[in-house]
């Protein structure tokens, strides 16, 4: 038995909007890490969410968008928590680039605090960082104008980088790093070689983990015990706006996507093999919810849910025993399972059957993920496998089963024109869901789109990377002069789409949300998480 240490992972500030709705709910990755940390390697571990403990507090960023904040504890907070907790390691988890400015802070702090406490980077954003720098020092990839380096280490105050899915290897480095053993051969690992800094500095960077195809075996349920659950419950601002509960609980089923659209960065960072824990871990997992924190909704967090239509009736089977309502807060592919006669797209079908038997189980509200009305726009610019034909179809199978359709859409992409924009806003009216989110195209790294937007320079005069948050415009749109002139645009067109959507969905509105309709509807259409 080896020495037994403290490790304290930390999920930073969020930087969000003024105006804006600023979700918040418990960190999967962070808590499915501390269960293999402390289950596996016996070390006593610390979750710690910076955002939540002190979500009232709002300081004004230092950023090019104007409204911009950053909620939570202050520095002196941080430090003070970090001096109390005492750990042998500090892990930072930054799953959106509008977390990585905070992570950093959280490393310089504990740095200050620590000075020989080792700090890793992990999260989706570090390994999209490390798979951009891997593409712009290839060679046949020409000048990408991406930086020939690991920005996030060249902060000194940043020790390692964990990519890929590291759930194991992420705990291995943490007791690799307590007993003092060499960590240099970790999978997954990424780190400085020596002690250089600035030109010239060197890493090695280690083969991200062969993906596991069976999750159940390789990925325990998260350590809800280690985290505020009471916390998010009193805030209620979880990932779906439509709620029906302020006690949710956020479970994935799966982790891939076999589609490889250019905005995304899912078959990046899970795979494009859609895998699925046991129907019995999850449901274990959703009955500790239901008996220990007294759930009164179920959020799947997957990015695909519907496209193993078997796994998913499976499931849909033992929610009818729950009896609690869930949705699907993350688009779905909007054609799977979908009926065909004569070459067109039908109602009804295995998609329709699909549906139905998701609503009998609880599921009140689907998202389905448009992008756009405009069909060379997804073939050209997504690179997404759906016929526009196939969207009202979708709406319509979901209408049927009783389940309440939410729209998602993608507008000011990269070669997109002023007038395919005005088509998608347009079929965002007319294609018949009760709700709908019109996003405006940020370039994500690790994503086709963003390296396109490197390569070519496509960034509005002012604004880059750190001002990256989902309703902010970073890139030149056709037909607009400014970032702000086009943000009111899509601003404007969601209050239009509220209200007109609101109007025609006002029945179903008031049997939701009943006296208090009116603020509900305004927070369901301006949606933008």
């Amino acid at each position: 038995m080896g020495k037994k240490g403290r490790v304290l992972l930390i999920t930073p500030n969020l930087k969000g909007f003024k105006h804006g709705i600023n979700r918040i709910q418990p960190p999967l990755g962070p808590m499915i890490a501390a269960n293999i940390i402390r289950n596996k390697y016996d070390h006593e571990v610390f979750i710690h969410d910076c955002a939540l403990e002190n979500w009232g507090r709002k300081i004004y960023a230092d950023s090019n968008v104007e409204g911009t904040v950053i909620y939570g504890q202050s520095n002196e907070e941080i430090a003070e928590t970090i001096e109390r907790i005492d750990p042998d390691v500090v892990g930072i988890s930054s799953l959106f680039t509008n977390l990585v400015s905070s992570a950093h802070n959280v490393a310089r702090i504990s740095k200050k605090v620590r000075p020989k406490v080792p700090v890793i980077l992990g999260g989706n954003q570090f390994t999209n960082a490390v798979s951009d720098y891997l593409y712009a020092i290839d060679l046949e990839n020409g000048r990408t104008n991406i930086p020939q380096k690991i920005i996030d280490l060249e902060d000194q105050n940043i020790d390692y980088m964990m990519w890929g899915e590291v759930d194991n290897e992420h705990a291995q480095l943490a007791d690799a790093l307590i007993q003092g053993r060499d960590v240099s051969k970790i999978p997954g690992l990424v780190m400085r070689k020596g002690n250089e800094s600035g030109n010239g500095l060197e890493y090695i960077i280690n083969e991200r983990p062969q993906i596991p195809k069976k999750l159940s075996d390789h990925v325990p349920r998260p350590a809800r015990d280690l985290v505020n659950m009471e916390g998010y419950f009193e805030r209620g601002m979880f990932h779906s706006p439509r709620s029906k509960s302020s006690r949710v609980l956020s479970v994935m089923c799966s982790r891939g996507c076999p589609e490889l659209c250019t905005f995304c960065t899912t078959p990046g960072i899970w795979g494009a093999t859609v895998r699925w824990r046991d129907t019995e871990d999850i449901m274990a997992e959703i009955w500790e919810g239901v008996n220990n924190y007294k759930i009164g909704e179920i959020q799947f967090e997957d990015d695909t849910l519907t496209a193993n239509n078997k796994k998913l009736m499976e499931l849909c089977k033992e929610l009818e025993k729950v009896g609690l309502p869930w949705c699907t807060p993350n688009g779905t592919k909007l054609d799977y399972h979908q009926k065909k006669e004569n070459g067109k797209y039908v109602t009804g079908g295995n998609q329709l059957e699909m549906y139905k038997a998701m609503a009998a189980s609880g599921c009140y509200q689907i998202s389905l993920a448009c992008e756009s009305g405009v069909q060379r726009v997804i073939d050209e610019i997504f690179h997404k496998k759906l016929d526009v034909d196939a969207m009202k179809v979708a709406v319509e199978n979901a209408r049927r089963a009783g389940i309440s359709p939410h729209t998602f859409w993608i507008v000011g992409s990269p070669g997109e024109t002023y007038e395919e924009i005005e088509q998608t806003v347009k079929y965002a009216e007319e294609v018949g869901s009760d709700s709908c989110t019109i996003s405006i195209c940020n370039p994500f790294p690790g994503t086709p789109i963003y390296r396109q937007v490197m390569r070519e320079n496509l960034w509005w005069p002012g604004r880059d990377l750190k001002d990256c948050i989902l309703r902010n415009s970073l890139i030149r749109v056709d037909g607009f002069s400014s970032p702000e002139e086009f943000e009111k645009y899509v601003g404007d067109n969601l209050e239009r789409l509220k209200n007109k959507l609101g109007e025609r969905n006002s029945e179903l509105f008031q049997r939701h949300y009943g006296e208090n309709v009116r603020e509900r509807v305004k927070d369901v259409y301006l949606h933008q998480s």
